[in-house]
């Protein structure tokens, strides 16, 4: 049954994925924690689907990369994703299904009715560590590094196909290093491998469908049902 929920929700998480540009961990994790043994395992397994089904998006769609503007916010990610891992292995899987819980509802809130404006202050250096610094944390103990830099990337890049292509690049860089710190700390596990295989099926079914209807379903509908349903899901997770 696991593998089976694993299948389905990859199908439907890399397909919004590859319809918005992101939002696979985000999706993912509302569901994986309550029926995946550990939450470890959990951000384990979401960031090794995520970081494969970007892959997929990027390696094809190379050459719209925006690879200059990525180095300090990779930078600052990959230090403070690797600190947030190294502390959230202390903690209890209920403590950190709360915390998700919140990250969850403040996520979508701030989505639902923020408002993504283009702002020249995302373009500084400094600005660029702090949202780096940020996506890591939410990287490393979320499986979420992607709000802070979504804010970044519309700000700076007003080419929908490069916006979308930048993002997946930024996503497998952070997974590579997040898999290797996850490992270190014991949050892998037998079984896996076996869900990520299950997933790898998932995420070619998801990711072609998306490809079929990314420009026939409005991006903001899609949003805005994720987003509730992520409300609902941190209001379960902290309960």
């Amino acid at each position: 049954m696991v593998t089976l929920f694993v299948l389905i929700l990859t199908i439907i998480a890399s397909f919004i994925q590859r319809v918005t540009g992101f939002g696979f961990g985000i999706f993912v994790m509302m569901f994986f924690p309550f029926f995946l043994p550990s939450y470890g395992e959990s951000v384990m397994l979401s960031g090794l689907l995520a970081g494969t089904t970007a892959f997929l998006i990027t390696i094809s769609n190379m050459h719209y990369v925006r690879w200059r503007m990525m180095g300090i916010i990779v930078l600052f990610n990959v230090i403070a994703s690797f600190l947030a891992i190294e502390y959230m292995s202390s903690l209890s899987n209920e403590t950190l299904k709360r915390c998700l819980g919140v990250v969850l509802i403040l996520i979508a809130l701030y989505f639902l009715w923020g408002k993504n404006k283009s702002n020249k202050l995302f373009l500084s250096r400094w600005a660029q560590g702090i949202i780096g610094t940020i996506s890591g944390i939410m990287g490393g103990m979320f499986a979420m590094p992607g709000p802070p830099v979504v804010l970044y990337c519309i700000s700076s890049i007003d080419n929908k196909r490069e916006y979308v292509v930048t993002l997946q690049a930024f996503s497998v860089i952070f997974n590579i290093f997040y898999t290797l710190f996850r490992t270190k700390v014991g949050f892998y596990s037998e079984s896996t491998l076996l869900w990520w295989g299950a997933g790898l099926i998932g995420l070619m079914i998801g990711t072609s469908l998306g490809s079929r209807c990314s420009e026939r379903i409005s991006n903001q509908r899609l949003k805005q049902i994720v987003y509730i349903m992520m409300i609902l899901s941190g209001i379960v997770a902290i309960a």
